[in-house]
């Protein structure tokens, strides 16, 4: 399977950084390593002097504002990035919601690190992924929706050779490559400008998935000067 970053994303987008790792997961509805990290994400959150009336001035959370707005042409409040979204439930108090461990856990680590990220059954996904513009004529559904939605030219979007992934870049994903109680392996992608950042947010990824038993088998950033790669789509 090839990954790769469409040309025009990376001339508007120079400093792009999208980190991917694949790894072989056990899915469970719970895990009690998982419950501890969401249990301290709230004081995490503290420790970055983050508050419902300060959280959209962080770099982090307005970059992706300003591109969903500037360039995607939609409204940051109604359509959040998948980090906004996150974080403004922690700071409310409600916590992550709670849908297996797998995706609890990159959940966690999205929050922890501030940047987006999304998670895949590999076995699930047609073809290669290509992180680009929408094309005329596609549309898009996301999970738990039962309305499909248009996707225009201007929509930045994760799709394969047959369906749009996830929608407005890291806004929503589609239920058909989503992780369910069979998924066995997991292709993950954390959104990011900082090359450092998005690093150490994998290795954090990883670090977290061998506490409850995955096999991470590859990693690796794309950006501009790497803009494609080759995964192993019958892994595990």
């Amino acid at each position: 399977m090839l990954i790769t970053i469409q040309d025009e994303i990376l001339e508007r987008y120079p400093e792009v950084q999208i980190g991917y790792l694949v790894a072989k997961v056990k899915i469970s509805k719970i895990d009690p390593f998982v419950e501890k990290l969401k249990k301290g994400l709230s004081e995490r959150v503290e420790k970055e002097d983050l508050n419902l009336a300060n959280y959209v001035l962080h770099p982090n959370i307005s970059i992706w504002r300003k591109i969903y707005e500037e360039d995607m042409g939609v409204k940051a409040k109604t359509y959040r990035s998948s980090i906004e979204a996150l974080l403004r439930r922690v700071l409310k108090g409600k916590g992550l919601w709670n849908i297996c461990n797998i995706v609890d856990l990159y959940n966690c680590v999205s929050i922890m690190s501030l940047l987006p990220m999304g998670g895949y059954d590999l076995d699930r996904v047609k073809g290669d992924i290509e992180i680009r513009y929408g094309k005329e004529g596609e549309s898009f559904l996301a999970l738990g929706e039962k309305k499909r939605v248009d996707v225009k030219p201007s929509h930045i979007v994760y799709a394969d050779a047959e369906n749009v992934m996830c929608w407005l870049w890291n806004h929503k994903d589609s239920a058909i490559t989503s992780i369910g109680k069979e998924t066995k392996t997991v292709l993950f992608f954390i959104d990011g400008f900082d090359h450092e950042a998005v690093n150490s947010a994998l290795q954090h990824l990883s670090e977290n998935l061998k506490q409850i038993q995955g096999i991470v088998l590859e990693s690796g950033i794309l950006n501009r000067s790497i803009s494609e790669a080759v995964v192993n789509s019958e892994a595990g």
